[in-house]
């Protein structure tokens, strides 16, 4: 059904003897630049021909996320220095805000382009056209955050196990816990749902080791999907959000259907954790950034398969 092969390959530079993590990946919306959280730098890559186009500055401690806004004017880094910067498309930092503890993880809504960044005890909400920061109070650290597609609805994964749901001017809407407890590491909404419901379908990965799929109502749809690792990365792929890709601690990558049943594994197992695994905007490929600081774009080459009726 689907044939991988590895389109290039990059490893971070050692510091101190070891490669830092690429703790984060995103993709600038059509697809032409890559840009990575490695460090305390963001990379910004070629994602044809793998070629490091620029190695920004700015952060003073280690780079934990990046994000792409919908608009693909403008991108973000958060990291361990308690810093958001704003960039440019063309790679030049126009603005900086802080808050009182390390920046987790980061996401544009996709239709005003309001920025979310989310610490350990708070949330920001940025506005491009005020120019301000609207900050909110959160029990439990945020590990990761994202949009409805309509840009209605923030989505954060606590480390204690809950998810909360927001509305865009960050008014809790409600809220979901898993009953282990365990860290909601990733979480994605389907860019196109289906289904008896028209409500969008958030995709979540446990550290309990499941994949479990929840309406806009805190509702669970269907029944848990085990996994035999624990995912760092989910991420829908194709059009109309067909596939998840998922990465995690079995240092692998793998393909699902968008029901959450698995298809296949795609590659052989890298040699650290899977932190990023994030398929390229209009293109049968996805990049995947290790704990061992490996960069790899892998090629996704999808077999057609015919149905002879009898």
């Amino acid at each position: 059904m689907v044939h991988t092969s590895i389109s290039w390959r990059d490893q971070m530079p050692e510091r101190d003897g070891t490669r830092p993590p690429v703790w984060c990946i995103t993709f600038k919306p059509d697809g032409t630049q890559l840009v990575l959280a490695v460090g305390n730098r963001v990379l910004v890559f070629d994602p044809v021909e793998g070629e490091l186009i620029q190695s920004l500055k700015g952060h003073k401690d280690t780079v934990y996320c990046v994000a792409y806004s919908a608009d693909g004017k403008r991108f973000a880094s958060g990291g361990a220095d308690k810093n958001v910067i704003i960039w440019t498309s063309k790679c030049t930092g126009f603005l900086k805000f802080t808050h009182n503890e390390s920046i987790q993880c980061l996401s544009y809504n996709p239709v005003n382009h309001a920025l979310a960044s989310c610490t350990s005890s708070d949330f920001g909400l940025w506005s491009p056209e005020q120019k301000k920061v609207e900050k909110n109070k959160v029990m439990s650290k945020v590990c990761c955050c994202d949009w409805t597609r309509d840009g209605q609805i923030l989505a954060l994964g606590h480390f204690d196990g809950k998810v909360s749901l927001y509305d865009k001017k960050g008014e809790m809407k409600t809220d979901f816990q898993r009953v282990t407890g365990a860290p909601i590491w990733c979480l994605k909404f389907n860019p196109s749902p289906t289904g008896a419901s028209m409500d969008d379908l958030l995709a979540v990965g446990c550290w309990d080791k499941t994949l479990s799929f929840w309406g806009t109502d805190g509702s669970q749809q269907g029944k848990d999907r085990k996994l035999d690792f624990d995912p760092c990365s989910l991420q829908f792929m194709g059009p109309t959000g067909e596939y998840i890709v998922l990465g995690g601690t079995d240092k692998k990558v793998t393909l699902w259907t968008r029901e959450g049943f698995k298809l296949k594994e795609l590659g052989k197992p890298y040699k650290g954790w899977v932190w990023s695994a994030v398929p390229r905007p209009k293109h049968n490929e996805i990049a995947v950034g290790t704990n061992d600081g490996e960069l790899a774009v892998l090629k996704l080459t999808f077999a057609t398969v015919h149905g002879l009726f009898r």
